[in-house]
C-alpha cells in the first residue's frame, strides 16, 4: 500500500512536469487555501510561467445530486512559494480540525454512512475523555487521507481582483466559491499523501504494540475497545482507498491485485486478530454497563464508549451483515462503505 500513488498521480503529466515550467515570479503573496470545513492553511505564492497552460484546469465529482456531476473551472497560474508547502503548517491545519470540528467533517464529509459516522464519532468522543493518543493519530489519518481527495479553495480574495477559478455553477455545492490554483492543489495533495502514509505506518507499528501489551496481560480491558476503534478506522480508511483504486485506476488487473493483496493479507490479519481477543469478552450486542464493567476496570470512558457501540451494532445489524459481500459502484462513492468494518463486527461477534 505505500507504493500506491492513484491518490495523486492521475494529476501528473506532461503539463504537470518540469519540463512544462519557463520560470517564476520573485514576488510571493499569501493565500489562505482551505478544504471547506472552517479551517485555514496559510500558503506563500508566487506567479509561474509556463509553456502549456492546460495545467491550470481543475476537475472534480460531486455526489450531491442523485448522479454524480462532474464540474470544471480554470484556476490562477499560481505555485507554492520558493519553501512549498509548510509542513508544520499542514500538521497544525489537521491539528485544528480535530480540536475544533471532527465531528462536524465527518457528518458533511461522510454525510450519514450507517455505522461508519457514528463509530467515528464515538472514537471522537472518548478521545475527548481518555486522550489515548493513537485514537487522535487515526482521526488525523482519516482527515489527511480524505482532504487528499478533496478539492481545495482559497478565501478572502476580493471580488474585484477578478482571481481565477470563482465557480458560477449554481448546481455545485461550492456555487460561489474560489477554486485554489491548480498546482498549488497538487502541491498540497502531494504532502498530505506523505502526510497519511506517514501516519498509516505509525498507526499499524502502535496496532501492533497494542497486542503484545494484550497478550502480555498488560491493562487488557482497557486496550481491547482501544484496539477495536483504531482497527475500525483504518479499516474504514482502506475501504476508501479500494475506492479510489477502483475509481482512479484504469488498468483492471492492476486494481484487482491491489485489492486482492489488501484483503488477502492487512485485512484479514486485523480481523483474525481481533476476533481471537474478543472470545472472552462480552460480544457488542451483550454489552451491559451495570454487569461487565469490572471488564474495564470500571473506566466510565471506555463503559460510556462500549454503550455507544452496543448501540451502533445493534442498530445496524442488518446493514453490517449486507456489507460483507458488497461490490463497487462507481457513481455510489459509499458502495464498499462497511466491506471491512462489518467484518471485523460479525466475527468478533461470533466467538
Amino acid at each position: 500500500m505505500n507504493d500506491w500513488r492513484a491518490d495523486c498521480e492521475r494529476h501528473v503529466s506532461l503539463e504537470m512536469s518540469v519540463k512544462n515550467i519557463r520560470g517564476y515570479s520573485n514576488v510571493e503573496r499569501t493565500l489562505f487555501i482551505t478544504h471547506g470545513y472552517g479551517h485555514m492553511l496559510p500558503v506563500q505564492a508566487r506567479e509561474v510561467y509556463v509553456r502549456d497552460e492546460r495545467c491550470f484546469g481543475l476537475d472534480w465529482v460531486e455526489t450531491i445530486q442523485e448522479v454524480p456531476t462532474e464540474h470544471s473551472v480554470n484556476t490562477a497560474k499560481l505555485v507554492s512559494g520558493n519553501d512549498g508547502i509548510n509542513k508544520k503548517f499542514l500538521d497544525e491545519y489537521l491539528d485544528r480540525h480535530i480540536d475544533g470540528g471532527f465531528e462536524m467533517f465527518v457528518d458533511e464529509y461522510f454525510e450519514g454512512t450507517p455505522f461508519l459516522t457514528q463509530m467515528l464519532k464515538t472514537a471522537y468522543r472518548y478521545w475527548q475523555r481518555d486522550r489515548t493518543p493513537v485514537i487522535r493519530k487515526c482521526m488525523k489519518l482519516l482527515l489527511a487521507y480524505n482532504l487528499t481527495q478533496h478539492v481545495t479553495m482559497v478565501e478572502g480574495i476580493p471580488d474585484e481582483e477578478g482571481f481565477l477559478g470563482k465557480i458560477d455553477d449554481p448546481t455545485s455545492k461550492f456555487y460561489g466559491r474560489t477554486v485554489a490554483p491548480m498546482m498549488i492543489n497538487f502541491e498540497i495533495k502531494c504532502a498530505m499523501a506523505d502526510m497519511w502514509r506517514e501516519l498509516q505506518k505509525e498507526i499499524l507499528e502502535e496496532l501492533s504494540t497494542l497486542y503484545s501489551r494484550f497478550y502480555g496481560g498488560k491493562d487488557k480491558s482497557r486496550l481491547w475497545p482501544t484496539i477495536f476503534m483504531v482497527s475500525s478506522i483504518l479499516l474504514a480508511v482502506w475501504e476508501e482507498m479500494q475506492f479510489d483504486c477502483h475509481y482512479r485506476v484504469p488498468d483492471e488487473e492492476v486494481v484487482y491485485r491491489f485489492c486482492n493483496d489488501m484483503e488477502a493479507t492487512p485485512v484479514g490479519v486485523i480481523v483474525g486478530l481481533f476476533s481471537t481477543i474478543s472470545c472472552k469478552n462480552p460480544s457488542f450486542q451483550e454489552w451491559s454497563t451495570s454487569k461487565h464493567h469490572t471488564v474495564c476496570n470500571s473506566n466510565p470512558a471506555v463503559c460510556d464508549a462500549m454503550e455507544e457501540i452496543r448501540h451502533h451494532v445493534t442498530s445496524h445489524d442488518k446493514y453490517l451483515r449486507s456489507r460483507c459481500e458488497t461490490s463497487f459502484d462507481r457513481d455510489d462513492f459509499d458502495s464498499l462503505a462497511g466491506k471491512f468494518t462489518s467484518q471485523l463486527v460479525i466475527r468478533a461477534s461470533a466467538c
